[in-house]
């Protein structure tokens, strides 16, 4: 009897040391997540600072010459958006085409600040504060939720019931 339960015990050790070495995220997929998360605070980094030399803009530029700027960078943005979307497509990546999704409303919200310049002129730069704030927030939660995607998908690849269901 007391064998039968150091033996039981003994498994039962196994067993957890195996479920917490298999618990465990492989450097690979901590590069993986660290990569993209590096990648999503770089874009970040660069829609604010975007959003920041609009804000410095309006305050330096006469008011012609920053519509016709806001509005070229509009455009550019969308020509960008366009060729990351075909890239896209090309390759089949879904980063890039959330990239490009993320670009076109970068490029939608600078052509519509055209219009908020013009009605809002003395708050529109706590307009483009609250943008930077909202686009900050945005990928803090884009970070999380794309490392919280990537552990799940590495759990589930390590489930062996469809082996289990296959014998």
């Amino acid at each position: 009897m007391k064998k039968e339960n150091a033996k039981t015990k003994g498994n039962i050790e196994n067993l957890s040391k195996v479920i917490e070495e298999k618990k465990k995220i492989p450097q690979k997929i901590k590069e993986q997540i660290s990569s993209k998360r590096f990648e999503n605070i770089i874009f970040a980094v660069v829609m604010i600072v975007y959003l920041i030399a609009l804000n410095l803009g309006m305050a330096n530029i006469p008011t012609e010459n920053y519509l016709v700027d806001l509005k070229v960078f509009s455009v550019m943005l969308l020509c960008i958006s366009i060729i990351l979307f075909e890239l896209a497509y090309k390759k089949d990546v879904g980063d890039l085409w959330l990239h490009a999704i993320e670009i076109m409303i970068i490029s939608i919200f600078t052509a519509y600040l055209m219009h908020l310049y013009s009605i809002y002129y003395n708050t529109f730069g706590s307009i483009i504060f609250i943008a930077a704030a909202i686009f900050l927030i945005y990928y803090v939660i884009k970070i999380l939720l794309m490392k919280r995607s990537i552990i799940k998908k590495y759990n589930k690849s390590l489930v062996d019931i469809n082996e289990i269901v296959k014998k």
